[in-house]
This record gives structure tokens, C-alpha cells and sequence, in this order.
């Protein structure tokens, strides 16, 4: 079955080195948490709440949907915004991970001013998948309209 032309591919990466993408990510979360904490005057209160509140500051939610086929499982997300280079996906056993962050500037006009920031955006979500799959011969493609494809062929049971 052909693609649209407007629907154009581009490959995503496909890894096994998230864990260092995580150990990044947790740490910038930290980071965010104990700054939510200082924002509090650094009175006791519920650890757990500013980690979630840090997490949910900094990670943006997806969802991931997954489609069963005789040969492949296919799961689909919306990642508009983001673009191949900035996504990865690993799978590990009957897990599916994917891990996503870029960076925007953020311009804003205030009386002939121009102010800038810069804000990274995250995302990650896991899979349980339904059987097991050949993660050398997984692909994944992001089109234009910012939806990612995963294709995760199922292994032949002997």
C-alpha cells in the first residue's frame, strides 16, 4: 500500500542506550523537585508530591496505541512538535520504550524587548507488548503530521 506524498518518513532511532537518557532525564527532575522544595522555603512537606509535580513540570504525557496483525504488532503515537531526531525507541524483552526530548526557544515581546528562554520537553512511555518480537527487524517512522509507527515483527514460534 503506497503512503501518501504529504505523509513523508523519517527514520527514528532505534537503541539500546535509554538508560542513559533516563538517568539524564531523572536527574533533571531531581533537580526540579528539590528546586520546588526551596520554592517552599525548605519546609517539610510531601517529598513524593514535589517529584511528581517536577515530573509533571518536565515530561509531557502521550499515548501510546497498539494494533495486533498476524505478522506485526504495530503501535502508534501522536508526537507533534517533535521531530525524528528527537525520538528513540528500545525493546527490551516484551517491552517497548519510547523516549523522546527536545529543546525550544521560547520568545516573548514586552515593550520593544525581546525576552528568550529555552525549555526542554520530554516525553517517555513503556509497552507491555503481547508477544515477543524481533527487535532486529523493529522500524519506526514518524510522518509529517507528527504520528509515529512502530513496527515490531512478531517471532515465529517453532
Amino acid at each position: 500500500m503506497a503512503e501518501k506524498k504529504s505523509e513523508q518518513e523519517h527514520p527514528i532511532r532505534i537503541g539500546n542506550r535509554l538508560s542513559e537518557a533516563f538517568d539524564r532525564l531523572e536527574e533533571q527532575i531531581r533537580e526540579r523537585a528539590y528546586r520546588i522544595f526551596l520554592d517552599r522555603g525548605q519546609e517539610h512537606g510531601d517529598s513524593v508530591a514535589d517529584w511528581l509535580s517536577a515530573q509533571m513540570d518536565m515530561v509531557t504525557p502521550i499515548e501510546l496505541e497498539l494494533k495486533e496483525q498476524k505478522k506485526n504488532i504495530i503501535v502508534e503515537a501522536k508526537l507533534k512538535g517533535f521531530s525524528a531526531e528527537d525520538i528513540e525507541i528500545e525493546v527490551v524483552g516484551n517491552t517497548l520504550k519510547v523516549f523522546g526530548s527536545h529543546t525550544r526557544e521560547n520568545n516573548k515581546n514586552k515593550c520593544d524587548a525581546t525576552a528568550s528562554s529555552v525549555e526542554s520537553v520530554y516525553f517517555y512511555d513503556t509497552l507491555a507488548l503481547p508477544d515477543a518480537v524481533d527487535p532486529e527487524e523493529t522500524h519506526a517512522k514518524l510522518f509529517k503530521n507528527g504520528k509515529l509507527k512502530v513496527t515490531l515483527p512478531r517471532l515465529k514460534v517453532a
